[in-house]
């Protein structure tokens, strides 16, 4: 059964190759290959504000810019999240790209 899949690529540095570039191009490349519907962001190529307060998190809008990237996600069956590990966690584009996306009001009530 065909599936709709996206692919999160947050390596940082928007310059491929790197590892999670490749990761994500094979994946992607399965996944086409497998019938399935793939819908691809690299974060480093997309341009957001981090929130910088709780009142932000919870009442600002969500930028045009991630809009795309969060109905996708919305609508997915299956989401892959790539990311190098640095200081023994995701880098802060990543987590500031979830915390604009998983919103309340939005992502959860």
């Amino acid at each position: 059964m065909p599936r709709r899949i996206v692919i999160i690529q947050g390596h940082p540095d928007a310059k491929a190759p790197h590892l999670c570039d490749a990761l994500a191009t094979e994946y992607e490349a399965g996944a086409r290959a497998g019938g399935h519907t793939v819908s691809r962001y690299d974060l480093a190529r997309i341009r957001f504000p981090l929130l910088g307060s709780e009142e932000e998190f919870e009442h600002k809008a969500v930028p045009e810019s991630l809009r795309p990237a969060m109905a996708a996600i919305e609508a997915a069956d299956h989401i892959v999240i790539v990311f190098p590990l640095w200081l023994g966690t995701m880098p802060a584009l990543v987590k500031g790209f979830l915390e604009q996306v998983l919103r309340p009001g939005e992502a959860f009530a």
